[in-house]
C-alpha cells in the first residue's frame, strides 16, 4: 500500500483529496492546511484520512513515500524543497514555481537525493490529448503545421494573488510544447489588468518555432463564457480540440477543408486521476515522469521569457 499526503485542502487540494482517495492501492494518510475549517469540513467526508495544520506531521513521517502540493503559487516552493529534503517524492500543482531559479534549485535537489519531482500539468495525462498526440505523429502531421490557436478563458476570476500566466495560460504553453514536440525559440507577450488587480487578468502570447511555426495563446479571467478551446493548423489537415464538450466530440478533424470526422476517445477516465496515477507509478519504479524535471525547467524558461516581454510591453524575446 503507498502512502501519500496532500497540503493544501482549497479547490485544487480537495479535487486531489477525493481522486487520491478512489486510487485503489493507495492510502492518502495525511491532509495538511492553515485552514482549520476547511480540514474539518473535508474530515467529514473523509474520516479514514489524519487532518493537520502542522505540515510537520508530513515531513517526519517515514511511511509517507509522496506528497502532493496544492497550495498557493508563492508557496510551492519552499514547501516542495522541505519535502524533497525528505527523500520523498513530489508533485507540485501548476505553477511549480513562480520563476526560473526556484524550479531550477528544486530540480537539482531532487536529482541529489535521486526522488520524483513532477509537476501538475494535468493536461498532458488526458485520455483526449494523448490521442491526438498519437495522430499527429502517426501521420506525421507537424511537420506541415502552420499553426496552433489556443483559447482559455473564464467568467469567473480567480484570487487576486494569481497571475492569468501562471494560473491560465501555462495550460496551453506545456500542452504546445508536448503536442509540437519542440521548444520555442522566442516569444511576444501582452497582457493588461482590466479589473482591480495587480496582475494580468488578460493575456495574449505569441510563440514561434523553427521552420516558421507559429502557437498564439488567448487567456482571459473576464471572458463571457469557460472556453478550453484548441486549432490546429496543417498544410493538409485542421483539427479542433474543444474540452468542453461530451467526450466523443472534443475532436474534430477536417482535411482538405471538408469535416472528416470526429475523433473517439475511448478512454473517459478523469485527466487528473491519470496524473495520480502517474505519480505513484514513477515513485514505484523510480521513474521520470512525464512532467517532470525536464519539462518543469523549459516551461519555467518560456515563462520566464513571456514575463519579461510583458514588462517590456510586448518586446520579443529570444529563448536562450
Amino acid at each position: 500500500m503507498m502512502k501519500l499526503a496532500l497540503i493544501g485542502c482549497g479547490k485544487w487540494g480537495r479535487n486531489y483529496l477525493k481522486t487520491v482517495s478512489a486510487i485503489d492501492g493507495c492510502e492518502l494518510k495525511w491532509v495538511c492546511d492553515l485552514d482549520y475549517e476547511k480540514l474539518n469540513q473535508a474530515h467529514a467526508v473523509y474520516p479514514q484520512t489524519r487532518f493537520t495544520e502542522n505540515k510537520a506531521d508530513i515531513l517526519n513521517d517515514s511511511e509517507i513515500q509522496g506528497v502532493i502540493i496544492a497550495t498557493t503559487p508563492e508557496s510551492h516552493y519552499i514547501l516542495a524543497k522541505e519535502v524533497i529534503s525528505k527523500g520523498k517524492a513530489v508533485l507540485v500543482e501548476k505553477p511549480v514555481t513562480i520563476n526560473r531559479k526556484d524550479s531550477h534549485d528544486l530540480i537539482e535537489l531532487a536529482t541529489a537525493q535521486n526522488t520524483v519531482l513532477m509537476a501538475g500539468h494535468t493536461l498532458l495525462y488526458h485520455p483526449a490529448v494523448k490521442r491526438i498526440k498519437g495522430l499527429l505523429e502517426e501521420k506525421n502531421i507537424i511537420n506541415d503545421l502552420y499553426y496552433l490557436n489556443m483559447c482559455r478563458t473564464s467568467s469567473s476570476p480567480p484570487s487576486p494573488k494569481v497571475d492569468i500566466l501562471q494560473d491560465l495560460a501555462v495550460h496551453d504553453i506545456y500542452l504546445s510544447l508536448h503536442l509540437i514536440g519542440m521548444a520555442p525559440i522566442w516569444v511576444i507577450a501582452h497582457g493588461e489588468r482590466y479589473v482591480q488587480s495587480t496582475y494580468n487578468n488578460v493575456i495574449n502570447i505569441l510563440m514561434g518555432f523553427p521552420s516558421g511555426k507559429i502557437v498564439s495563446i488567448f487567456a482571459s479571467f473576464i471572458h463571457t463564457e469557460k472556453t478550453r478551446k484548441m486549432t490546429l493548423i496543417a498544410s493538409k489537415t485542421k483539427l479542433v480540440f474543444d474540452d468542453t464538450q461530451t467526450a466523443n466530440r472534443k475532436i474534430k478533424i477536417f482535411h482538405n477543408g471538408q469535416q472528416e470526422q470526429f475523433l473517439s476517445v475511448e478512454d473517459n477516465s478523469e485527466p487528473l486521476k491519470q496524473e495520480c496515477l502517474h505519480f505513484t507509478e514513477c515513485i514505484r519504479e523510480n521513474t521520470e515522469p512525464i512532467s517532470g524535471r525536464e519539462n518543469i525547467e523549459l516551461v519555467a524558461k518560456i515563462t520566464d521569457c513571456i514575463s519579461i516581454s510583458l514588462e517590456k510591453g510586448g518586446e520579443k524575446i529570444t529563448i536562450c
